[in-house]
Formats: structure tokens, C-alpha cells, sequence
């Protein structure tokens, strides 16, 4: 018999040049996924210029975490929803926010794209599953495709913060009553 999966945590990372579309995002987001546990301070966004002609310059990237647990089957659910949000908010055919959902669970962190790739798995029609961060040795750890800022000391480091606490919030579920 398949035993269930572990839960793991809803992680969501809001890139933007602007506060006030990224906390719209964030109100939207808490409305339909549960409290935030967690948010961080902004981190700039110099890897890349591939979003400036889209989303103009001076981006940076915030990450929520989000209070209960999900199962895995939920992450393309919840990046359909990221991306109409993206939708909703965007402003003269350019996205203003822009929502990369993931799960982040005891070994790793897999994050949703729409885009295409050998190393990611279809999780449903048009949006597929990558494993970015991997734990190992006490650390998470890059892997070969993992953009640039998620390889950085600053994004592994929120995420090892957040580990902590989904260790902890597995580890008492149980004893609190809580669902996952």
C-alpha cells in the first residue's frame, strides 16, 4: 500500500518594482491560501534582465510562506491561480508582480514554471515541476539548472529559516491537532 506523501510547506516568490502590486498579490494570495507565516525583506534582483522590458527595472524578489501544509498534488493548482493573479494585476500588457509558487518540503524545494524543460516533470497541462534546491549535508544545495538568486547564499538561507520551522510544525502536528 502507497503511503501518503509527507506535507510540505507553500512557499511563493513575488518579484516586483513596486510594493503596492506585490502586496495586493500577497492580500490575494493570504485570502486564498491561509495566513503567512513568513515574509521577507525584499532582495534586489540583479541576475538577470529578462523581466526589465516586461516589468521595468529596479525589481526585487520577496518570499511568503504560508501557514498549514499542502500535499504535492496542489502546486499546479496553486501556480493556475498564481498566474491569474499575475493576469489580474498586470497594466498595459506587462505583468506588474510576478508569482513562482513552490513546495518546500524536508529534502528539497520544487518550485512550478509554465516553461518547458528535460530536468522537470508535467505535474499538470502547461505547468511543470522542477526540483531547484536540494537539502544535503545540513544545507540546501544548488543543482545545475537552479536559476542564479535561488543558487544565492541569501534565497537558500530563507529557505533553510523556513525548513526550521516546517520541521517543527511536522514534527508537533500531531500533538497541535494540525491537519497536513
Amino acid at each position: 500500500m502507497a503511503k501518503k506523501p509527507v506535507p510540505a510547506r507553500l512557499v511563493v516568490s513575488l518579484l516586483a518594482n513596486q510594493e503596492q502590486p506585490r502586496a495586493k498579490a500577497l492580500k490575494r494570495l493570504a485570502s486564498e491560501l491561509g495566513p503567512v507565516l513568513f515574509y521577507s525583506e525584499p532582495l534586489p534582483f540583479t541576475w538577470t534582465g529578462y523581466y526589465d522590458q516586461e516589468m521595468g527595472p529596479g525589481l526585487n524578489r520577496r518570499v511568503a510562506a504560508f501557514e498549514g501544509m499542502r500535499q504535492p498534488g496542489e502546486l499546479a493548482g496553486v501556480k493556475r491561480l498564481c498566474m491569474a493573479l499575475e493576469q489580474e494585476l498586470a497594466h498595459g500588457g506587462g505583468r506588474r508582480v510576478n508569482l513562482d509558487p513552490g513546495l518546500l518540503g524536508r529534502d528539497a524545494l520544487v518550485l512550478a514554471t509554465r516553461k518547458y524543460g528535460g530536468h522537470r516533470l508535467e505535474l499538470a497541462p502547461g505547468v511543470y515541476g522542477e526540483v531547484t534546491l536540494f537539502f544535503m549535508s545540513g544545507h540546501y544545495r544548488a543543482l545545475p539548472w537552479t536559476y542564479p538568486d535561488y543558487a544565492g547564499d541569501a534565497l537558500r538561507g530563507i529557505m533553510g529559516q523556513i525548513r526550521v520551522r516546517l520541521l517543527w510544525d511536522l514534527n508537533n502536528r500531531g500533538r497541535q491537532g494540525e491537519r497536513a
